[in-house]
Order: structure tokens, then sequence, then C-alpha cells
């Protein structure tokens, strides 16, 4: 433990926060070429949306899993 706390849930947060600002930005993405562009770009869009979207779950549940096993 550090003053700030336990070190792997600082770092179990920051890939949260880096996760979720990297879903945010492939929404973004995604909305700004809705109807601007073609089939297999818009779709690829989507797939990074939703790859985000997966990233993003997977560091939460990781960063709650942790406070639930470590109570800090």
């Amino acid at each position: 433990m550090t003053e700030t706390g336990c070190e792997e849930k600082q770092r179990l947060l920051v890939t949260y926060d880096k996760a979720s600002s990297e879903l945010s930005d492939a929404v973004a993405a995604l909305r700004k070429h809705e109807g601007i562009t073609n089939k297999e770009q818009y779709e690829a869009l989507c797939r990074a949306s939703e790859d985000a979207h997966m990233r993003t779950e997977q560091a939460r549940l990781a960063f709650e899993r942790h406070n639930q096993d470590h109570n800090c």
C-alpha cells in the first residue's frame, strides 16, 4: 500500500479510465461518420466501437472484482 492506497487498484482504475476514453472516442467517430461513409467503413467503425465497449466492460469488472476481493 502507498499513500494513495492499493497500487493494483490504482492501476486497474487507470486501465478502466483509458478504456472508457477509448470507447467515447470510438462512439464519437461512429457518430461523426454515420451516413457519410460506405458500408464497409461504417461496419469497421461499429466493430471498433463494440471492441472498445468490451474492453471497457472487462476493465470495469476487473476493477470491481479487485475491490471485492481485497476490500480496498
